[in-house]
């Protein structure tokens, strides 16, 4: 405490010697008139000659740091952003795109500083309400924007090098033999199980595409091919999680083993079947699906039916219900393009 104490007071000290430097040569200069206050601009300028034109940042003492943990203000963290990655916006940007979402370019009494913390006020806004409900909105644009440029290539007779890449990467999932996949191998080879489901569920999502992309021109034009093209593309993103999580062997058992089911099943061409493992893996049968595990301190009846391989994984978190979302949209695509021969084996 002395130690702060003393800090404080030398640089009290320091600073009012510097103020009163400064107010004697003002002083000098309006001819013995001294003025009632010092510019901090001409504090500064006295300690840069004082120290030899060397500038100074002067750091306060290790008592008197800002704590690491220390929350900061909102502007003191959009201010510190922008001076380090140097994109501070002109006024004209900033004008610019407040006038694009209808508000007033300028409050009355406020700063060109103020008003970059407003712009970037309203984008946070923006980022938070511009959630899932515009997320397929988005993906209706690019497919838009897809098909056009596709449109060009075709004009000018352009080679695509990731169309070769896709249909090399589809006859390598040809030769991968998934008629091996079943529950069984769950047990005895659940690496090889990984490997297969990947490549049967990729090869699908690819059949998917070139079925969408197959279609006459008109049908792709209109409306709903233009809404499916976008759920398949939206697909597509969602199974992203999927496939690293078969590549990386994360799964749990219970969820592979309704994965493998419904795998096999849309191979057997069951799809009312693969529709009953579907439920399963996504809200199951517990009692409970959210996913309750303990009722009380006492043993009860049915106590083995609450547990972890009966709890309804489309609830656990966002990304999987999405990726078993889009697993529901395989199974129908698949029987679309592989009707079973009993059509009562079709889910409507």
């Amino acid at each position: 405490m002395d130690a702060l104490k003393a800090a404080i007071s030398s640089e009290t000290k320091k600073r009012k010697q510097l103020y009163d430097k400064v107010a004697a040569k003002n002083a000098e200069k309006t001819g013995g008139k001294r003025k009632k206050y010092v510019r901090a601009s001409e504090l500064v300028d006295e300690e840069y000659r004082q120290n030899g034109g060397v500038p100074t940042n002067p750091s306060p003492p290790e008592s008197l740091q800002e704590s690491p943990t220390e929350p900061k203000s909102a502007s003191a963290v959009t201010t510190s952003a922008e001076s380090e990655s140097g994109k501070v916006i002109s006024n004209e940007e900033a004008i610019k795109r407040l006038r694009a979402r209808g508000e007033p370019i300028r409050l009355f009494g406020e700063s060109d500083s103020e008003r970059r913390h407003r712009l970037r006020d309203l984008e946070l806004h923006e980022e938070k309400i511009d959630g899932q409900g515009n997320e397929f909105r988005r993906v209706l644009a690019a497919v838009e924007e897809g098909a056009m440029m596709a449109d060009l290539k075709r004009k000018a007779k352009m080679q695509d090098d990731e169309e070769e890449k896709r249909r090399a990467k589809y006859r390598q999932l040809m030769e991968a033999d998934t008629d091996k996949v079943s529950v069984e191998m769950l047990r005895t080879d659940p690496e090889q199980l990984n490997t297969l489901l990947y490549a049967y569920f990729k090869r699908t999502l690819y059949e998917w595409e070139d079925y969408l992309a197959n279609r006459p021109e008109s049908e792709q034009r209109s409306t709903e091919g233009k809404l499916a093209a976008a759920t398949m593309r939206q697909s597509a993103d969602y199974l992203k999680p999927f496939f690293r999580s078969l590549k990386r062997r994360k799964f749990e058992a219970d969820v592979l083993a309704r994965v493998t089911e419904i795998a096999r099943n849309m191979m057997d061409r069951e799809y009312m079947k693969a529709q009953d493992a579907y439920l399963q893996l996504s809200i199951g049968n517990a009692p409970w699906p959210v996913g309750v595990t303990q009722v009380g301190i006492h043993a009860r009846a049915a106590r083995e039916n609450i547990s972890a391989s009966k709890v309804a994984h489309v609830l656990n978190d966002e990304t999987q219900r999405k990726w078993i979302q889009s697993i529901k949209r395989l199974m129908r695509f698949a029987q679309t393009k592989y009707p079973p021969d009993d059509l009562a084996k079709m889910v409507g």
